[in-house]
């Protein structure tokens, strides 16, 4: 049935809020529950059953998707920092390998119905070392004042970022250099270490049509630095079917 707002008012009644959101209440339930095929134009229709229907939403991956694609994200924020990590250690760095691996909670899964445009999203902070005397001697590590980690965007599953890929995604990586020395210097200056060693900052967008099928967009690393920190960090997606 149509929708019937249950406050009504005339001329010499006094409006009330309680009587205003109870109609705006009503409207919502409306809206969202009751619309029937009654209720709409029947003759030269505009509106089909994909304007009015609603997402599916996951409030623990922070996605929703709606009959016309997907959209949502995460990220570090909020009060307190959630930081996540990456090493050396979970690369195969020391083991001389070449062994890109997610980040560890920045990966977003979904699943495509049909063919898409998808816009992605991310950002990332870190600090990285200092590993000024850490694992000197490990085998495969270059020197300590040459140790590098880069963060990059990546498509896929875990299998996309390892060997043979690693070339095309070190395309859009950013490298940070080891602060090796710790961060207590106190002479502070943009040439100095405390200023721009072992920090680095990225963030981007990358866009993708896509066929129908399953697909995973995060972030991954590849680290010759044991002790690395994101502290800031945030991916998104949004996708519309073509």
């Amino acid at each position: 049935m149509a929708y019937t707002k249950p406050n009504t008012a005339t001329s010499a009644t006094t409006v009330s809020a309680t009587d205003v959101q109870g109609n705006f209440d009503a409207l919502k339930t409306y809206l969202h529950d009751g619309i029937s095929g009654s209720d709409l134009k029947s003759s030269a229709p505009w509106v089909d059953v994909q304007h009015i229907q609603q997402p599916l939403v996951d409030p623990y991956l922070g996605l929703q998707h709606g009959v016309t694609g997907w959209q949502g994200g995460q990220d570090s924020g909020g009060p307190l920092v959630r930081a996540t990590f990456t090493s050396s250690f979970m690369t195969g760095a020391k083991a001389g390998s070449k062994e890109w691996i997610p980040v560890p909670q920045t990966a977003i899964k979904f699943q495509l119905r049909q063919s898409a445009t998808l816009i992605f999203h991310y950002q990332w902070e870190l600090v990285a070392g200092p590993d000024d005397g850490f694992s000197t001697g490990s085998g495969g590590l270059p020197a300590e004042e040459d140790r590098v980690v880069y963060i990059a965007p990546y498509f896929g599953g875990v299998q996309s970022t390892r060997g043979t890929n690693m070339p095309k995604i070190s395309v859009a990586a950013q490298e940070t250099v080891n602060n090796r020395g710790g961060w207590n210097n106190t002479q502070k200056s943009p040439d100095l270490t405390y200023e721009r060693i072992g920090f680095g900052s990225k963030d981007g967008t990358l866009v993708r049509s896509l066929s129908a099928g399953e697909y995973v967009v995060g972030m991954c690393s590849f680290s010759e630095v044991d002790r690395v920190a994101i502290l800031n960090w945030s991916v998104a997606i949004e996708a519309w079917y073509v």
